[in-house]
């Protein structure tokens, strides 16, 4: 219930300034807003949808949707829905197929190569759909558009952890499943797609349809990794790991590269350590440090 009333708020804010579509004129081939609607006189497509959540027209949707991380790509789309349900995916989806209109979801746009921005289409602002449905004592399921980074504040008191996470957590589920997932526990438990356990994901057809290991396991090996082209994820049920109490973070620094090398290997084949990780760094003198992390449950002592 809280993750539907904090949608509803979030759907409230979004209305403050922002222009919402009320139509689509099939002979123009443009979005017709509220405010037009009354004195538009040109044909109206018949079907299009009634949303729970919001399709905004207005230049600054557009140009929200327009920018990512890597600030290199924009590509501005003619609209951004806000959903407020996955029935609106699917409902956009299928209007966009009927006529013409290309889609693209958004996560939290860390994509460096607009990979999440389309073009004169529409773009799926996810993070409308960010509820957690349910965490037992292996798995949770949860909306696409949550973030890691809130489904850990639900977990880590219950003692329990998804087995791999990216270093930015607030990342979404969806986004980083649409991508991969590589983590520094990937080297012990595999990047975050071999660690989820059933997708449902709005096909290009406008279906909503569920697939796991062992149903529709083509559509579900496709979704993984797909970048989005093979559906969108729009729910997730993901596994769930035992969390130690307490960690303890070691860190080393090398000015030889090789023996970096040689030391991280040999971490990873050592067994203990849960995470494993390295960085190159300036010294500030012109040169490079190397930088070992590894993480391990507080009761193993290890010698720096």
């Amino acid at each position: 219930m809280s993750g539907e009333i904090s949608r509803r708020t979030f759907l409230r804010g979004t209305l403050a300034g922002a222009i919402v579509v009320a139509g689509f004129d099939t002979g123009l081939r443009s979005w017709v807003s509220a405010a037009e609607l009354e004195h538009h006189e040109t044909a109206l497509a018949e079907d299009f949808p009634n949303f729970d959540g919001v399709l905004l027209l207005d230049d600054a949707s557009r140009a929200a949707a327009a920018d990512d991380f890597g600030h290199l790509v924009h590509r501005e789309p003619l609209a951004v829905l806000k959903p407020g349900s996955v029935s609106d995916v699917v409902k956009l989806v299928r209007f966009a197929r009927r006529n013409d209109i290309q889609v693209a979801a958004r996560g939290q746009a860390h994509s460096t190569q607009g990979q999440s921005q389309v073009e004169a289409g529409v773009v799926i602002d996810m993070a409308t759909l960010a509820s957690i449905h349910e965490i037992n004592a292996t798995n949770a399921l949860v909306d696409g558009g949550t973030r890691w980074l809130d489904l850990l504040a639900q977990t880590i008191p219950q003692g329990l952890t998804p087995p791999t996470l990216v270093d930015f957590l607030e990342l979404t589920v969806g986004g980083t499943l649409s991508l991969g997932g590589i983590g520094s526990q990937a080297f012990r438990h595999g990047p975050n797609v071999d660690n989820v356990l059933e997708l449902e994901v709005v096909t290009g057809k406008g279906e909503l349809v569920s697939c796991s290991p062992t149903h529709n396991v083509a559509l579900f090996d496709a979704a993984r990794s797909g970048l989005g082209q093979f559906g969108l994820i729009v729910r997730a049920r993901v596994r769930l790991i035992a969390a130690p109490p307490n960690a303890r973070l070691y860190q080393a620094f090398y000015s030889s590269l090789p023996a970096f090398l040689s030391d991280l290997e040999r971490l990873i084949d050592d067994g203990r350590f849960d995470t494993v990780q390295g960085f190159a760094v300036q010294d500030g003198a012109g040169s490079w440090l190397y930088q070992l992390e590894r993480l391990a449950p507080d009761e193993i002592r290890c010698q720096q």
